[in-house]
């Protein structure tokens, strides 16, 4: 890896990592609010939801040892800051987290069946919105974890749609960053490995 790669991929995990830590610093006021939308009021900030939360938690775990010591602090830092607030809100995470678990799949529903056309126009729309899927696979991870239970029904919901979003993918290489590819195997990620159809 050469000097400008290595200072991208540090850029990039500095970034997610700086989002981590703000998404984590707001969670326990997030969690006991009934608002849906929480602003993070600092610049280049996506919206916290509880999915974005896990889905950096994810793969910045997985990256871990691609950080510095002071980074690698920072990041166990903001897991038990998040941690913390969870521990005494559990029943208000879980319905959280259902809430928005709902939400998303409604959004992944909304996108499929304008893939292909998307996909004519604009040659990263797909890239874009996958993270949907994604942040889908945290949020009922963590619901299938104790002292968490997902609703039932979800799953089989879940495999009737990836079964949609099948027949409008044709394989290719990881889609996103190359540097997150290690935390998202193709095994369980396999959409990550695909593009739509263009019809």
């Amino acid at each position: 890896m050469n000097n400008i790669d290595k200072n991208k991929e540090k850029a990039v995990l500095a970034h997610d990592l700086m989002i981590l830590e703000e998404m984590a610093a707001n969670m326990a006021d997030y969690l006991d609010s009934d608002v849906i939308d929480w602003t993070i009021p600092r610049a280049n900030m996506p919206g916290l939801t509880i999915g974005g939360y896990l889905m950096r938690q994810h793969r910045l775990g997985v990256l871990k040892a691609r950080l510095n010591e002071d980074d690698q602090a920072r990041l166990e830092a903001a897991v038990v800051e998040f941690n913390d607030a969870l521990s005494e809100r559990v029943v208000r995470f879980e319905t959280r987290a259902h809430q928005e678990l709902h939400t998303r799949i409604a959004e992944w529903i909304a996108v499929l069946p304008a893939l292909s056309r998307h996909a004519r126009t604009e040659a990263n729309y797909y890239a874009g919105v996958v993270d949907i899927r994604v942040v889908i696979s945290e949020l009922i991870n963590k619901l299938q974890s104790a002292p968490y239970r997902l609703e039932s029904g979800v799953i089989d919901e879940l495999n009737a749609i990836d079964l949609l979003l099948k027949e409008r993918l044709e394989e290719q290489d990881f889609i996103w960053d190359p540097i997150w590819q290690v935390a998202y195997p193709k095994s369980d990620y396999w959409w990550l490995y695909g593009s739509p159809r263009i019809t």
